[in-house]
């Protein structure tokens, strides 16, 4: 079931589009580009990460759905693409900004995006979604979302994937030498993630201890309030790339007088 669906676009690519207009490095307006494509609709259409996961869980009461949350806490602030909860209360996070990138993963950790040239170097993917897990339990805690358990407030359960396009390559080193086995195709949420709950309910049988699984309402409730967290203006892509001081380019070129470094707010 769809809780909430993605927040409208529009803003966002007015910001972007305005950014093109500053001095940027060759390396910033990349980032700014391959952000614009991932907003605009149009350009993934039915093979988006949100088709994906729409088409096969909005339809099962076991699953709930939230597209597009952004939410802060003690002073942090994230950017969540795209969140499944099941009915045991355990939250998969899924980040999609490479989705349609060819990535190779290097055996330090360090991510690079195709860019229809060559490789460049971006924030790594898995990096960032252990930010956001913290805001998200940090979220949950603070606002007492998930029910109690015996007087006990359940502690959350949250894993994270990085989401590719199924037709998208992956270069990655063995998983002996750095573990990339959370990035994933939009095609595991077929073969791997939907059939989790069944396999876990077999096993829970044999060994005659089934977890309590929540009711459909339940799911639909806690999901609803993690919703109605959701701030729709909390993105400034200036502060996210680090571009506040910047004047507009006087002319045609770019001087890369802007820092590439990272800046403190995971999107």
């Amino acid at each position: 079931m769809i809780i909430k669906d993605r927040d409208p676009a529009k803003n966002a690519v007015e910001q972007l589009t305005d950014l093109l207009s500053l001095d940027l490095s060759a390396a910033k307006k990349f980032l700014i580009e391959r952000e614009l494509k991932r907003l605009n609709p149009q350009k993934n259409g039915a093979h988006s990460p949100a088709h994906f996961i729409n088409f096969y869980c909005e339809e099962c009461p076991d699953w709930a759905i939230i597209h597009d949350l952004k939410i802060e806490s003690n002073g942090f602030a994230a950017h969540i693409d795209h969140l499944l909860i099941n009915k045991y209360l355990d939250l998969h996070l899924f980040e999609s900004r490479n989705y349609n990138d060819d990535i190779k993963i290097k055996a330090d950790g360090e991510f690079l995006v195709f860019d229809g040239r060559q490789y460049q170097a971006v924030n790594s993917p898995l990096e960032e979604n252990e930010k956001r897990i913290q805001v998200l339990a940090d979220l949950l805690a603070e606002n007492k979302i998930l029910p109690k358990k015996m007087g006990i407030a359940l502690k959350p359960r949250i894993s994270s994937y990085v989401l590719v396009h199924p037709a998208v390559n992956v270069i990655r080193p063995p998983e002996a030498v750095y573990d990339t086995s959370s990035v994933v195709s939009a095609d595991y949420l077929t073969k791997t993630l939907l059939r989790q709950l069944e396999r876990l309910k077999k096993t829970f049988l044999r060994i005659k201890r089934l977890p309590k699984a929540f009711k459909a309402d339940t799911l639909a409730k806690v999901a609803a309030r993690l919703a109605a967290m959701n701030k729709p203006n909390l993105i400034d892509y200036r502060r996210i790339f680090c571009l506040e001081d910047l004047k507009p380019a006087a002319g045609s070129g770019t001087t890369g007088s802007d820092a590439d470094a990272a800046c403190d707010y995971t999107i």
